[in-house]
């Protein structure tokens, strides 16, 4: 009897993380980085949208290789309460209501990464989360005063100014190589396998 499709297994074998990311895209522009990914990280029952992460992959500003839609994200696990909704190798406009992507299937999930370019969305719910999750160069949403409207933008920021807002919580990232974490004492990155950051069980 052959096993049942895992989702969860097939982000293992491709060596894929899940992050949502902080981004001038969100359904509600006035929940600016970093309440956006606090707020994101208490919900249960409402699916978010993710990207698909593999080493390698930059973000929007460094030539968009991969799935990343942001520079700073959550990083989740998928557990057993865990709902994918749908799974897209580009953007499908998810929402609460529902999305233009298809169901997870194991066909549908590989070709949601091997057809991305410069973006791809998971839409999951109920999912666990991780850490933090950083490709650089760094820019978040924020509201800035253009013409006396605050106006959602992306601005830079310094490392350390990313990870304050989150204490305690795991940082990571990736580079063409291998998957980074970084150690909050001293500042410095470390290499870190994929189990280190999603447990094989």
């Amino acid at each position: 009897m052959t096993a049942p499709f895992s989702p969860r297994a097939f982000l293992r074998e491709r060596q894929a993380l899940l992050v949502h990311f902080s981004t001038v895209m969100a359904r509600r522009p006035e929940l600016t980085f970093p309440d956006d990914l606090r707020q994101a990280a208490t919900l249960k029952d409402i699916p978010l949208a993710f990207s698909t992460i593999q080493k390698g992959d930059t973000n929007p500003h460094a030539n968009g290789r991969g799935g990343a839609e942001g520079s700073v994200g959550m990083l989740v696990d998928i557990g057993p309460g865990t709902i994918i909704r749908s799974v897209s190798h580009q953007d499908s406009g998810s929402n609460a209501e529902g999305s233009l992507g298809l169901e997870p299937t194991e066909e549908n999930c590989a070709r949601s990464i091997d057809q991305r370019a410069t973006s791809n969305e998971w839409h999951v719910q109920s999912y666990l989360p991780i850490g933090l999750f950083i490709l650089p160069p760094i820019l978040v949403r924020r509201m800035v005063d253009i013409g006396g409207a605050p106006t959602p933008v992306e601005v830079p920021l310094e490392l350390s100014e990313a990870v304050k807002p989150f204490p305690g919580v795991r940082v990571f990232s990736a580079n063409a190589e291998k998957f980074l974490e970084l150690d909050r004492s001293s500042g410095a990155w470390r290499a870190v396998n994929y189990d280190e950051i999603i447990p094989p069980s």
